[in-house]
C-alpha cells in the first residue's frame, strides 16, 4: 500500500505520504485530525489529490471499482434485511457467507434482523458482510468504540483471526490507544492532517508516559490513564 494524499479541509490541510506492507494499520489521533477522511479518501467517498496505489492505481476509480470493504461505527446495517441477506446482499455466494457465519461465530442469528442484534452481534455482521467480496482492503472507522470491555476482547480475537485466514490489508481508525497496541503491526499518529508519528506497537506510546512497569507501561493521553501491556 502506497499513499499519497492532498485535500483541502475548513481549518487545515490534509497532506499525507506513507508506504507500508503492515497487515494491519493503525491511524490514531484527536478527534477531527484527519482520520476518517484517510479512510474515505482512500474508499473514493472524497476526492482528493496524490495517489491511492493498493493493488493498482485507485485514485481515478469510483468506489465501486476499488476493490475493499468497510466497516463503520454504526455498523450500517439494512433494517429489513436478516443477517444472511445482509451478506448475500453484498455478493451472491451462499458458500461464502455460510463460511463467515462460521468464521464470526454468527451461528443461529442468520434469521435475525438488526433490531434483534446485540452490540456486538450487530459488529460480527457488518465485518462479516465487508468479506464477503474478494477486497484486497478492509477499512474499519473506530468500529468498536461503542462496544463494552468484554464485547471489545472477542472482536479484537476475531479480528486477528481474520488476519490469518485473509490475504488482505488492514487500515484501523481508533482513538483507543491499548486498542492499537493490542491489533495494529504499525501505527501512525495523525494532528491537523499531518503525520506526526510513525512507530511498531509497544516502541513508543502515544501521549504522555506516566509510569514504567516491568510489563507494562501506563500512559495519559488526552486526560484518560490507558495502560499498556
Amino acid at each position: 500500500m502506497k499513499l499519497k494524499i492532498f485535500k483541502k479541509l475548513n481549518n487545515f490541510n490534509l497532506d499525507i505520504e506513507f508506504e507500508t506492507t503492515s497487515k494491519l494499520l493503525a491511524i490514531i489521533g484527536k478527534s477531527g485530525s484527519g482520520k476518517t477522511t484517510i479512510l474515505r479518501c482512500i474508499a473514493g467517498f472524497e476526492k482528493c489529490k496524490g495517489s491511492i496505489f493498493i493493488d493498482k492505481e485507485w485514485i481515478n476509480l469510483s468506489p465501486q471499482k476499488r476493490d475493499f470493504g468497510i466497516v463503520f461505527q454504526n455498523y450500517a446495517l439494512f433494517n429489513n434485511m436478516d443477517v444472511l441477506t445482509q451478506l448475500l446482499f453484498a455478493k451472491n455466494d451462499i458458500k461464502k457467507a455460510k463460511y463467515l457465519i462460521d468464521l464470526m461465530e454468527l451461528n443461529g442469528l442468520e434469521k435475525r434482523y438488526p433490531a434483534e442484534l446485540s452490540g456486538g452481534e450487530a459488529q460480527r455482521v457488518a465485518i462479516a458482510r465487508a468479506l464477503m467480496n474478494d477486497v484486497k482492503l478492509l477499512l474499519l472507522d473506530e468500529p468498536f468504540s461503542a462496544l463494552n470491555y468484554a464485547l471489545k476482547q472477542k472482536l479484537y480475537n476475531e479480528l486477528e483471526l481474520i488476519k490469518k485466514e485473509f490475504n488482505i490489508q488492514i487500515i484501523l481508525i481508533s482513538h483507543d490507544i491499548a486498542e492499537v497496541h493490542r491489533l495494529a503491526d504499525e501505527i501512525i499518529e495523525i494532528e491537523d492532517g499531518k503525520m506526526i508519528n510513525r512507530f511498531k506497537p509497544g516502541k513508543l506510546p502515544i501521549g504522555k508516559i506516566v509510569e514504567k512497569k516491568e510489563n507494562e507501561i501506563i500512559v495519559e493521553c488526552e486526560g484518560k490513564i490507558y495502560r499498556i501491556i
